[in-house]
């Protein structure tokens, strides 16, 4: 292999296990933002509080906050292995990365 090819796989490898990283961000960024969205929707379905239109609105009182964010534990707490797994997963995929990063740094120098 010449030297051109051994940059390009290396850059391309880079590449893959960056877009895997950034893949799994998303997918914990959606999780986490569904979940919000769910506790706030069963917040504002609740009919022992008073009406509100969302969460960031001026009637949102603090009876709601505490609402949504009891709901939000206990749905983050139902979630916990997903989450648990997809936040080990990305940190593995840091070191990995980061690893990358410094093993091609010692054949530079």
């Amino acid at each position: 292999m010449s030297a051109i090819e051994i940059i390009t796989a290396r850059s391309s490898q880079l590449l893959r296990m960056r877009a895997a990283r950034d893949h799994t961000t998303a997918n914990l960024a959606t999780i986490r933002q569904r979940l919000a969205q769910t506790a706030e929707r069963r917040t504002r379905a609740a009919t022992d509080l008073p009406p509100s239109h969302r969460r960031h609105s001026s009637d949102w009182t603090k009876r709601h906050e505490a609402r949504f964010q009891r709901i939000l534990s206990e749905l983050t707490s139902e979630a916990r292995h997903e989450l648990g797994a997809l936040e080990a997963k990305l940190k593995r995929q840091t070191a990995a990365i980061a690893c990358h990063h410094l093993r091609h740094a010692r054949h530079k120098a």
